[in-house]
Parts: C-alpha cells; structure tokens; sequence
C-alpha cells in the first residue's frame, strides 16, 4: 500500500450471486489502481467471505443500521476517508444514500449505474442480476478492461486456511460427499421425498450427503431424514450430515472445493458453489435456465421442468453416474457385509 495515495472505494452488498459474479470485477478495478489502497465495503457475511480475497486492502462491513444516527456516523467516517473514486456494483438505495454523501466539491469520482437497480426482494427471491455483461459494459465505458472469464473465488479459502472448523472433518465427515441445497423458494423446491432418495442412493454408492441452507431449511432437512429412515439405507437417521444454519460463507466454500460434486435447486448460495469450480447439477424452472451467465461452460448440468416434482430422482442418479461425480456401483456397507455373514 503506497502511503498517502488516495483510497478506492468498491461498494458491493447486493445478493451473493452478484457478489460472485462481479469476481472479474473486483480484479480489473484493484488492476486499474495500482499503487492506490483499495477498500471494499460489504455485509458482514460476505466481508468474511473476502477476507481472503487479493483485490482489497481493507475489507469494510456494516448495516444494516437500527437507527438514523449510527448510519448518519458511518457515513461521516467513510467521508473522512477521502475517497478519490468509488465504484458502485449493487446500484441499490444504499448506495445511492451513499453518492448523496460522498458528493460535493471535491468529492469522489462515481462510477455506477445512473438510477436504482436494486431494490428490497423477497425471501427467496434471486435478486436480479447486475455482475455480468451489464457491469463489464459499465466498468468499459470507464476505461477499465474486465477479463471476460468466469468467476473464481479459490481465493475465499486462504482467509481462514488453517482453521479446524473450515475441514470436513469438524463436522464429522470423511470420505467421499456431495453438497444438497434445496432452493428456498417452496413452490419450486424438489420434494423432501426425491431429496431423500436421492440422498440413500449416495449412501449405498459411498457418498456421503450434507445438506446446507440457512435457518428456514431446517424443518426440510428434518423431514428428508425421517423418510430417509424408512426407505434406507439402515442406519439412514445418521446417514445425511444436515448443516442448515450450521456453515458460514468461507465454511460452504471449503465445503465446496472438497465436495465431489453439488445437487441444488435455485438458490443464492449454488453461485458460490460453483465459483468453486465445483460440477453438479441445477434444478431450475425454465425461465431460470439463463439466470445469470456465472452458470455457462461450468461442469454444470441443468435440469428445467415447469414442476420440479417431475423431475425423476432415478433420472438425476443415472446423470450423476454418466457425469461421472456419482460411483457406477453400489458400496457393501460394513452392516450389510455383516448381515451376509451371519446369514
């Protein structure tokens, strides 16, 4: 960090597949200021996701604000910054709150969409892209050349690298697993039953299943175990690691980089997932098919059915197989060799 050179402002908060997205981003702009601190201001979840990342000096977190005077503070403390240029990537209310207050004589160069983009969106909802073609355009049309590649957070691993609870292992798996992510959305998520058989099937071929999601997917976590239990494997209540609410940002990407392959509905979290480089497969409705262009020419199947309840569990094991992620055969489980043996 060269001192007293002026500092760099990037402002991305907005949904994680945008965060992800705007990778390409992050790189051409920490490209373009050589020399010059960079900060990044973020949420607190996503800040202790890049803490690892190469492109900022300082990683800044915060909001949302209970009260008027604490963001009224903040604001005056980002302005005492001296900011000589900042970059909006969300195009959100919030930013705009904070062009208002960084503007004046004197005040940082902006470079941003010129009205609002996003806005609040529902639980569920996918927030509506502004990473892809549409930032690399903006972030252009002011000088900086963005590489035109796909996202690679490899980087989101070397912030917490030798903590215990980034390994498998702290959550009490070994071997071979695969990532389950059901969308949060209901009314598109694949049923708790296809879940479940998909699950014992990976466990009869030696993979382990870990489902992850946030705090509202516990109750379906709970029932793919039950009926796990009833259609097997034995010992089936054991069978499925469940971390809903259990794994930060960084956790699910060491996760990630390790797991052997994802199976995932729609969600926000599917983007980091395959940031990863890790290959799996998407169930999406067909309008989602093209959601946002972070999903092209990755080791990435999409399966679109108006109604996620058609798609065949049966249909997505032998995918998996010919993908290559999934063993072609069965494991003989050690109660199962049991069993023959006293037979």
């Amino acid at each position: 960090m060269a001192k007293g050179k002026s500092r760099i402002l990037i402002l991305k908060a907005a949904g994680l597949s945008q965060f992800v997205e705007a990778e390409p981003s992050f790189a051409a702009i920490r490209n373009a200021h050589q020399g010059h601190p960079v900060d990044l201001l973020t949420s607190h979840e996503y800040g202790r996701l890049a803490k690892g990342a190469p492109y900022f000096d300082r990683v800044l977190a915060a909001g949302p604000f209970k009260d008027a005077k604490a963001r009224k503070n903040f604001l005056n403390q980002l302005r005492k910054q001296g900011y000589s240029a900042v970059y909006d990537l969300d195009g959100s209310e919030a930013t705009s709150s904070i062009r208002k207050s960084l503007s004046g004589f004197r005040g940082a160069k902006w470079v941003g969409p010129k009205k609002i983009l996003n806005r609040k969106s529902t639980v569920g909802e996918m927030v509506p892209s502004f990473a892809g073609p549409a930032m690399r355009k903006l972030l252009s049309d002011n000088g900086l050349e963005v590489e035109d590649r796909l996202p690679d957070l490899s980087w989101a691993l070397s912030g917490r690298k030798d903590a215990a609870n980034m390994r498998p292992s702290w959550y009490g798996i070994s071997g071979e697993f695969a990532l389950l992510m059901p969308s949060r959305d209901e009314t598109r998520r694949w049923p708790a039953e296809c879940y479940a058989e998909l699950a014992s099937e990976m466990v009869k071929r030696g993979v382990t299943p870990v489902l992850v999601g946030n705090a509202d997917m516990k109750t379906f976590g709970n029932a793919v175990t039950q009926i796990m239990v009833q259609i097997g494997p034995k010992g089936g209540a054991r069978a499925l690691v469940d971390l809903t609410d259990k794994t930060d940002l960084a956790q699910l990407a060491a996760l990630a980089k390790e797991a052997s392959f994802f199976f995932s509905g729609v969600t926000e979290e599917v983007y980091l997932t395959m940031g990863l480089g890790c290959p799996g497969i998407l169930i999406a409705h067909p309008y989602e098919d093209d959601v946002a262009d972070v999903l092209y020419r990755r080791d990435v199947v999409r399966m679109t059915a108006e109604e996620a309840a058609s798609i065949d569990p049966a249909t997505t094991i032998k995918m998996l197989v010919s993908m290559g992620v999934l063993p072609v055969d069965r494991v003989i489980r050690q109660e199962e060799a049991e069993g023959v043996s006293l037979g």
